[in-house]
C-alpha cells in the first residue's frame, strides 16, 4: 500500500516536471522570433527613412502622458556611439494648448520643453554638435510628433523601432 502511494507520488511529480518542462520548450520556440507586441496600452512601429525623410504618428487623447522610446537599428553589425536609443516622455495638453515634454537624447543629456519655446522633443546625435535624427512635435491640434533623419549627417536608410507606452 505504501509503496503505491509513493508510486503515484512519483508518477504525479514525473509527469508535472516533464508538461513544466514541454511549456518553458514551447514558450521558448514560440517567442523566436521577436514577437511585436501590441495591445491597450502599447504599440509598436518599425519604418525605414531615407536621409531627410520623416514619419509621422499620432499620441493618444489628450492629458495622457506616454512615453515614446526609440531606436535606430544597427545594420553594419556595430552599435552607435554613444548610443542608438532616445526617448520622452510626452503630454499633449487639453484643448489644443500643446505639447511638454522630458526627452533623453542618445548621449544621455536630458531636457524638458514644450511647444511655447520649441518644437524639438528628443534626438539621435553622434557627437556635440552632430544630429543623425530628431523627434519634433508636428501639430498640436492632431496629437502628431514626426521623426526626421538628418540628409547633412546620414547618407542611408535607417530603420526605427518606435514604442508608445500609455
Amino acid at each position: 500500500m505504501k509503496n503505491k502511494m509513493y508510486v503515484r507520488a512519483l508518477v504525479a511529480g514525473t509527469a508535472l516536471a516533464v508538461a513544466g518542462s514541454l511549456g518553458g520548450w514551447a514558450y521558448a520556440v514560440t517567442s523566436e522570433p521577436a514577437v511585436i507586441v501590441t495591445g491597450a496600452d502599447h504599440q509598436r512601429l518599425t519604418f525605414t527613412l531615407a536621409p531627410g525623410a520623416s514619419q509621422t504618428f499620432k499620441l493618444p487623447a489628450a492629458n495622457r502622458p506616454v512615453r515614446i522610446d526609440l531606436d535606430k537599428v544597427s545594420t553594419n553589425g556595430g552599435v552607435q556611439n554613444p548610443s542608438e536609443v532616445f526617448t520622452a516622455l510626452v503630454n499633449v495638453d487639453k484643448n489644443g494648448a500643446g505639447m511638454s515634454w522630458i526627452g533623453t537624447n542618445s548621449d544621455g543629456s536630458q531636457k524638458a520643453g514644450s511647444t511655447i519655446t520649441s518644437r524639438n522633443i528628443t534626438n539621435l546625435v553622434c557627437g556635440a554638435s552632430c544630429g543623425i535624427a530628431s523627434l519634433n512635435v508636428k501639430s498640436v491640434a492632431q496629437h502628431t510628433v514626426v521623426l526626421v533623419q538628418n540628409a547633412a549627417t546620414t547618407s542611408i536608410k535607417g530603420t526605427y523601432v518606435i514604442n508608445i507606452w500609455y
